[in-house]
């Protein structure tokens, strides 16, 4: 019954995230658009999002269909838009994502009492970043899925189950988590003894063929030639490093700067629940090891270590736990600083998701456009790279308007084409806008978006919010 619990809360505050956050950003649209195209296309192929803009390289369709599956009685062709849809695609991976994290709940019995896996809970849910990304379709997400299954494995003693789930979390959706998963698997063969190496051997030789050949068969239907993803992405990545080419960070920055941001004030406590339940050393060890050894690499960001904080919360759960049972003289002070740390974790939590909310525009912008024209019967609309950055999906798009989001086209063609478009800009005197106002467009709308906080003359935090997007017009003749 606990573990049943564990889920409804943490599906709960999922939710929460999501409404106030439904839209998506770029890093997330390989998916969702293969998600979308799998529910209305089918298989269609020649109309796939990915066949017109392939991204920097290419990723697997086995999360997608997965998705897609679920998702499918959901998915009505003849519905005007299907906005609707892109909420339950993400509950359902919300879902998935949940399910895992309370299999790891229940795994947990073996290393903590039910007080330190209830206060595990309870970190958990006041920190932002780990529930805010659950429901979003990123790679990392769909190989955290596997991920805290294996973790679960791993945690139950079940070697086998182990091995298979971490060959198709590494092989099928993220290649670097042979770090941290390897380092698990080496851990139980030559330290702790609990898994022979022969075993581990042979199970994850068969495993990886299967793992591959899946990839390999089921996406080289869909991208139209023959290819291994995660193979591609491997070598991009790490052998030529081209990484880098999307901004670089010190060697330490996930420990001084993501930690802190991802695990809250609590995380001053992870130390404390280290000395207290020396069991946990075990699983926190490979989980800090994979972060010094990834850090390695100059492209650095907070999703990558994802997979590392439902573990290190158990660490934080533990001085949680051992402080509020405490029954010295001081009891009252030390239960008042637990309470005041997750207390602290929901206000950033809070100013967080309040922020997010309007870090999104160019969603914000699509469906201000649409609501305003919902009444043209055809419509061209051109999506320029900062909204369809920052927002835009298909999921979003009317049924019988026409979107392009086809790059570095002229001025010239952009006003002459499209009868409306969503333009990057910061004020009505922007030079992104001149040329497009002396070309006979005209300024309908725009939106504004997140630009940092600051103090007021009174020291109260604001939110900063600027113009964005503008929504311009073809002017009729």
């Amino acid at each position: 019954m606990h573990w049943l619990l564990a889920f409804v809360l943490l599906f709960i505050v999922c939710l929460i995230h999501l409404f106030i956050c439904p839209f998506t950003k770029v890093e997330e649209s390989f998916n969702l658009q293969a998600i979308h195209d799998l529910l209305i296309h089918r298989l269609n192929v020649s109309k796939y999002d990915h066949l017109e803009f392939s991204g920097v390289v290419p990723r697997t369709f086995l999360g997608p269909i997965l998705i897609a599956m679920l998702a499918w009685p959901f998915a009505d062709n003849s519905t005007v838009d299907h906005l609707y849809l892109q909420y339950i695609v993400r509950i359902i991976l919300g879902l998935l994502v949940i399910s895992g994290l309370t299999h790891l709940y229940k795994s947990l019995k073996g290393y903590c009492d039910i007080s330190t896996r209830r206060w595990w809970l309870f970190v958990i849910v006041t920190q932002f970043h780990f529930l805010f990304y659950a429901t979003r379709t990123l790679p990392n997400i769909f190989a955290l899925v596997i991920v805290l299954h294996s973790f679960a494995f791993w945690l139950a003693g079940r070697g086998k189950s182990l091995v298979w789930t971490s060959a198709f979390a590494i092989l099928i959706f993220r290649s670097e988590l042979v770090v941290l998963l390897g380092l698990i698997l080496l851990q139980e063969v030559f330290i702790r003894r609990r898994l022979t190496f022969t075993k581990t051997l042979v199970n994850g030789l068969f495993a990886s063929v299967l793992a591959i050949g899946l990839s390999v068969i089921v996406d080289s239907y869909f991208w139209q030639r023959r290819l291994w993803p995660e193979g591609e992405v491997l070598y991009f990545n790490t052998i030529l490093n081209k990484s880098s080419h999307w901004g670089t960070f010190p060697f330490l920055w996930y420990f001084y700067s993501v930690l802190p941001r991802a695990l809250g004030a609590s995380l001053i406590l992870l130390p404390l629940g280290l000395i207290i339940n020396r069991n946990i050393q075990w699983i926190i060890f490979p989980n800090v090891l994979f972060i010094l050894i990834y850090s390695i690499l100059p492209h650095k960001e907070l999703r990558f270590i994802i997979y590392t904080f439902p573990i290190l919360n158990v660490a934080i759960a533990q001085g949680c736990a051992w402080l509020f049972q405490t029954r010295r003289r001081w009891a009252l002070i030390v239960k008042l600083v637990v309470l005041g740390l997750l207390a602290a974790n929901l206000l950033q939590t809070g100013i967080s998701l309040f922020a997010s909310h309007y870090n999104y525009p160019g969603a914000h912008a699509l469906l201000k456009l649409q609501s305003y024209k919902k009444f043209d019967s055809s419509a061209t609309v051109h999506i320029d790279v900062y909204a369809a950055e920052n927002g835009v999906s298909r999921f979003l798009e009317l049924n019988h308007w026409t979107y392009n989001k086809t790059e570095n086209l002229t001025v010239d063609v952009l006003s002459s084409d499209f009868d409306y478009l969503l333009v990057e800009a910061t004020n009505d005197e922007d030079h992104h806008l001149r040329p497009y106002l002396s070309r006979g467009q005209q300024i309908i709308d725009f939106i504004r978006g997140f630009n940092g906080f600051y103090l007021d003359h009174q020291m109260l935090l604001r939110m900063r919010y600027t113009p964005k997007i503008y929504l311009l017009e073809k002017e009729k003749n």
